[in-house]
């Protein structure tokens, strides 16, 4: 399978800029929840095409600035809030994990705008829910931008763009995919993703409740990451995930204890960026591993002290999401195999 090197400079650009841009201005941590703004919009795909498609395009990275911006706010809002905070995180995402059976797209941008707001509950300390919105707004600006520019804008030298094929048949309408979606919401596979996420989200914050511990919101973080709207029935897959989660809360806890000079700090974000269009589609242990601490170079340092706790939550959410999400799918899919069988 070819690398593709487009992506992969869209995504080292798009949140090393940030971060770049804090250090450069003596404001670190504000770059970093500009790059965490970025890293919500990588990968997202916009439909480019003829000027007559532009106005389409505009619309839709508006739409997904404007989504990012609010469940940075939301998450930034409820931190630190106690059981507040553990129902409101659950609430927000299942009505998010709902709204994305309306259709593929849809399910893509819940699913990142669910794990964005988990991430911002314990990313954005002592920023105002405003001002940190405005950070998450101007990094995934900046991110869509590059993204654009590096894989969207790029002519082919018969002037059409690239990547850019006429659909087979027309798309169906928002009325049509509505109208889809709410029966689906009558049978019990409608409501299969919202009922695994939401009830691994309430166990995770009922023990980040129950345990209060500097860390306490990454229990829920690694829950968001594990567990997926599309499950394959894997238990090797579901294993690669939590592996891949758990190397790289080792490796980044490492590098943060470490504290890198501010300028390196910027190359090891870029060089972990840049992998994760790679890795996605080929080694999802390895994207975890990418993923993971790349996310945790973005929330900031860690002491000792809390290296501990980082590992224990990292564990505890594994099992939260293998033993409730995981689980019972594979023993209905084994069951149902040996019904057939």
């Amino acid at each position: 399978m070819r690398i593709e090197l487009r992506p992969m400079v869209a995504a080292a650009l798009g949140l090393a800029g940030p971060v770049a841009w804090g250090v450069a201005s003596g404001r670190p941590a504000l770059g970093a929840l500009a790059a965490l703004g970025a890293l919500a919009v990588n990968g997202v795909s916009l439909n480019g095409g003829p000027r007559a498609r532009l106005c389409r395009a505009l619309a839709q990275g508006a739409a997904v600035v404007a989504g990012t911006a609010a469940a940075g706010f939301a998450g930034v809002a409820v931190a630190g809030r106690g059981w507040l905070t553990a129902v409101a995180v659950v609430l927000v995402a299942g009505v998010l994990a709902t709204a994305g059976g309306i259709s593929r797209p849809m399910a893509e941008h819940s699913t990142r705008l669910i794990v964005f707001m988990v991430i911002s509950t314990g990313a954005a300390k002592g920023v105002e829910p405003v001002a940190a919105a405005v950070l998450f707004a101007e990094g995934a600006a900046w991110g869509l931008l590059v993204t654009a520019l590096c894989v969207h804008v790029r002519r082919t030298r018969y002037g059409a763009q690239e990547g850019h094929t006429p659909a087979a048949r027309p798309a169906p309408t928002a009325r049509a995919l509505l109208r889809r979606w709410w029966g689906t919401l009558g049978s019990a596979h409608g409501w299969q993703h919202p009922i695994r996420l939401t009830a691994c989200l309430a166990a995770a914050e009922a023990v980040g409740l129950l345990w209060p511990q500097p860390t306490a919101s990454w229990i829920a973080v690694t829950v968001v990451i594990l567990v997926r709207r599309r499950s394959d029935g894997s238990a090797r897959r579901s294993l690669e995930r939590a592996a891949g989660t758990a190397a790289g809360v080792i490796a980044g806890s490492a590098v943060l204890l470490w504290v890198p000079p501010s300028w390196l700090l910027v190359l090891l974000v870029a060089a972990l960026a840049a992998a994760r269009p790679a890795l996605k589609e080929r080694n999802y242990t390895m994207y975890a591993t990418v993923m993971t601490p790349l996310v945790l170079l973005l929330m900031g340092h860690v002491s000792p002290a809390t290296l501990g706790y980082r590992l224990a939550d990292t564990a505890i959410g594994c099992a939260i999401a293998l033993g409730l999400a995981c689980a019972p799918y594979l023993r209905k899919k084994e069951a149902l195999r040996a019904a057939v069988g």
